[in-house]
């Protein structure tokens, strides 16, 4: 197995293809992300496969509470590079050799985050109708005959 390459991120620098953005500062580090976050980790893997497994990996590690317990930091709560590399290597040494069976979760996981994100866009939309239809009839009340 090809562990990730994680290491801190600089915002001008390139982002090499199969790579993802894990948080590092904040009551959400250790929290994946596709697009960057300026205090972050990113992970790069060495091809599409690796790169999925990884990503929702970090992410069920982040769900789960895993990075809480390496949480430093009194008032700003922040996670160590090398607590995220050990914790990732740790849990992938358990779940790679159940892959088939991580790999129809994660097929899930992400079924689950593109409805999540469908819904997202209804909530949106209905609300935009909502101040539509209200904005409507607030403008006939105001323009009617007296």
């Amino acid at each position: 197995m090809m562990y990730p390459m994680v290491r801190c991120y600089h915002q001008n620098a390139s982002i090499p293809q199969h790579s993802f953005f894990i948080l590092c500062k904040g009551n959400n580090a250790g929290k994946p992300s596709l697009t960057p976050w300026p205090n972050s980790f990113i992970a790069t893997s060495s091809n599409e496969e690796y790169y999925k497994f990884f990503f929702w990996l970090v992410y069920g590690l982040h769900q789960s509470g895993k990075f809480k317990v390496h949480h430093r930091g009194s008032v700003i709560p922040y996670i160590n590079i090398e607590d995220v590399r050990t914790c990732i290597r740790e849990v992938a040494l358990l779940i790679h050799p159940n892959w088939q069976r991580f790999q129809k979760i994660f097929s899930a996981l992400e079924k689950c985050s593109q409805l999540k994100s469908n819904l997202a866009q209804q909530i949106v939309a209905t609300e935009k109708l909502q101040k539509a239809l209200l904005h409507e009839y607030f403008q006939q009340i105001k323009n009617a005959p007296k």
